[in-house]
């Protein structure tokens, strides 16, 4: 998909500002969507085409007179590879959910960032791959890594919710 073309419809903006606007990393709350003369600002960006996920970082967009938003500029971040997944749903009050994630890295020099959005019943969950800098050689071979991400589900209804890790699935089902 080449993202730099793109118009988005108002319909598909609003989707995209509900996924930025519950969109979180392991470790912070992310930056907040910003629009100013007439430019849409995201830090933090997942894109779901059909069931093809992919994870952007810094997409600025414009609004045409149409009310479409056209992509100015967008950075794709690489997508972590992904071997495994489990999710563990414990008997708390309330109840508490979490993600577990065991995948490789595409070398040792790379940071994980995770970003995490829920749509409906569906939670889109991206692990996307930093270069760190160093001023050092990177030896260029796979390192495995395990993640354990708390999901949201304060407030959530009982019922049946899909995970969606870099396009691979798992359900699981709050009683």
């Amino acid at each position: 998909m080449n993202l730099i073309s793109m118009k988005w419809s108002a319909t598909s903006m609003f989707m995209l500002c509900l996924l930025v606007g519950v969109l979180h990393t392991a470790n912070a709350v992310a930056d907040s969507a910003v629009y100013n003369g007439n430019e849409l600002t995201i830090s933090d960006a997942i894109v779901m085409d059909g069931d093809k996920l992919s994870y952007y970082r810094q997409v600025r967009l414009s609004v045409l007179p149409n009310g479409d938003f056209r992509v100015i500029e967008a950075v794709e971040k690489q997508l972590a590879h992904v071997n495994e997944l489990s999710v563990a749903v414990m008997a708390t009050e309330p109840v508490e959910v979490e993600l577990g994630i065991v995948g490789y890295k595409s070398n040792p020099c790379v940071e994980l960032n995770t970003t995490v959005a829920r749509r409906g019943n569906t939670f889109l969950v991206a692990v996307g791959e930093t270069p760190l800098q160093t001023l050092v050689a990177c030896i260029q071979v796979i390192e495995p890594f395990e993640l354990i991400l708390p999901l949201d589900v304060k407030g959530l209804p009982a019922g049946d919710y899909l995970v969606v890790v870099n396009g691979d699935e798992i359900d699981f089902t709050i009683d």
